[in-house]
């Protein structure tokens, strides 16, 4: 994200505000021929900010991809939404968390016998500022545009968790 640990101050928000350090994520979409690993396109996939995608599945084709998303009124950063976006269409469903709210990278969980790659869940933890409060939220990925099917509130702030995975059958 462009920051400075010796020279600047921990700002995220200022980083990614109108003339921030950083510029906001774009979004490209390359096509790789595997046989000569030459690029047969690259088009810039026309959304808003997003960054940590998640989807079904790794190194396969795959027609829908969720993202933390990054528009704020103050500048992108931090995120307070997940997009649900169309990998053929670049057709995109944005949950706004609202005001005060960082959500966490979103992480698709498929059902079990999933009839499709898009059959599942997604989930993410909301982070409230103002209310010093977390939550994870749920989605049915189908109907994501329906909005959020459950919430689980966690109590108190917890650290804000960018990252996470969902590997099926793991008990630590």
């Amino acid at each position: 994200m462009g920051f400075d640990g010796l020279n600047q101050e921990f700002d995220p928000v200022a980083w990614g505000g109108a003339g921030g350090l950083a510029p906001p994520p774009q979004l490209d979409q390359y096509v790789i021929d595997t046989k000569t690993f030459t690029i047969k396109s690259k088009e810039r996939v026309p959304v808003i900010p997003v960054d940590m995608p998640n989807f079904d599945g790794d190194a396969k084709v795959c027609k829908y991809s969720y993202f933390l998303g990054a528009s704020r009124p103050e500048g992108w950063f931090p995120f307070r939404q997940i997009v649900k976006l169309d990998l053929e269409t670049f057709e995109s469903i944005v949950y706004d968390g609202g005001d005060g709210q960082v959500l966490s990278e979103p992480m698709f969980i498929p059902r079990d016998n999933a009839q499709n790659e898009d059959d599942g869940f997604i989930i993410s933890i909301a982070h409230n500022a103002e209310e010093k409060t977390s939550k994870l939220l749920v989605w049915d990925s189908p109907t994501f545009e329906d909005g959020v099917i459950a919430e689980c509130f966690l109590g108190d702030l917890i650290p804000w968790c960018v990252h996470g995975s969902f590997y099926p059958g793991y008990n630590p």
